[in-house]
């Protein structure tokens, strides 16, 4: 019968017990007492295979807690790099004329117009910043640049929620010479103009000069834009129908909104209004009709107009309704003068 046996002669070098490492045979130093059976120890375990092949080492009974390290580990650096390389490297490719891809400015359908939000805006439409906006007619020594006598150029064309600008960009070519302004509540969308008009000018050097793009608020700050008489087309197309009763007050034309609406537009100005919501459709058309300052334009008038054939075409909720085979209704008004103006 055996007495008692030495530990280092038949106990291997380490051995795992209920998740545990155990090193029996571990040489003693002056400043660390001998390992006994039972001491536990969390060093790594050589593992030359799995590190060969790049597999991180796993400690038995912490497979959870090292695999989520790991996991945190590599997906912490990829996913910074990826946000910050998105947002410094945005402008850099719409100044090289590479068009910026929507995936990239994911924005919801539409926004609440009644609920508050944090942007800068004018004061009046004096402080409103052209020569950030037009820079190529504002900049000093442009040649585009209004001189001597002649009235300073203004914002002619209003384009009220003008989505990813599909609207701008068909007019720019058609009115070089005219200042279009797009108007956007949606942070993300507006971006995505402003880098698509930015690249534009990039790869078409001295086009889409004439167009830009605002963050705002058209139901609350038109005035703070616009002055009386200033522009002579504004656009309303494919707006948020709000299609519930008590969220009509949300949309965009209304009888109260059409008077701030032929305050800046010019007598003789014209504005254009485009659903796929037949329902949309004949409130606009309502509205329009009652208003005492708007007549309906004669459809032989119409057939002239280049920018009525834009309408259904040029913008994005225009292109996937001629997709869908779906159904358009069309509302174009004049500004009338009232005998008393």
């Amino acid at each position: 019968m055996l007495n008692r046996l030495d530990s280092a002669a038949i106990l291997p070098p380490f051995f795992f017990f209920n998740g545990i490492l155990y090193e029996p045979n571990r040489s003693s130093s002056a400043s660390k007492p001998p390992p006994t059976l039972g001491r536990v120890s969390f060093l790594p375990v050589p593992d030359r295979g799995r590190v060969a092949r790049g597999i991180p080492r796993r400690h038995p009974g912490n497979h959870s807690l090292s695999s989520a390290l790991t996991t945190a580990s590599q997906n912490r650096p990829r996913s910074t790099v990826a946000m910050s390389s998105n947002a410094d490297t945005a402008q850099a490719k719409s100044r090289s004329g590479r068009l910026p891809r929507k995936r990239f400015y994911r924005a919801r359908a539409h926004s609440n117009p009644l609920s508050d939000s944090h942007f800068p805006i004018p004061i009046s439409p004096a402080d409103f910043d052209y020569c950030h906006h037009y820079p190529y007619f504002f900049a000093p020594g442009s040649g585009g640049r209004s001189d001597g006598d002649a009235p300073p150029r203004k914002v002619r064309f209003a384009d009220i929620g003008c989505g990813f600008g599909g609207l701008l960009v068909g007019l720019s070519p058609l009115f070089p010479d005219t200042l279009m302004l797009g108007m956007e509540l949606r942070d993300k969308v507006t971006e995505y103009v402003k880098e698509r008009i930015l690249a534009l000018r990039a790869s078409n050097p001295g086009h889409y000069e004439n167009i830009s793009v605002v963050r705002t608020n058209s139901m609350k700050y038109l005035p703070n834009y616009f002055e009386k008489g200033q522009l002579s087309k504004m656009f309303f197309l494919f707006p948020d129908p709000h299609f519930k009763e008590k969220n009509h007050r949300r949309r965009v034309i209304s009888l109260q909104l059409l008077d701030e609406y032929a305050y800046a537009l010019e007598v003789g100005g014209i504005i254009y209004t485009i659903t796929d919501v037949e329902d949309l459709g004949d409130w606009m058309r309502s509205c329009l009709e009652d208003h005492p300052l708007f007549g309906a334009v004669p459809e032989e008038e119409l057939e002239l107009d280049p920018v009525v054939k834009l309408l259904s075409s040029a913008t994005e909720e225009g292109q996937k309704v001629a997709r869908n085979g779906g159904q358009t209704f069309r509302a174009v008004y004049r500004r009338i003068k009232l005998e008393e103006e």
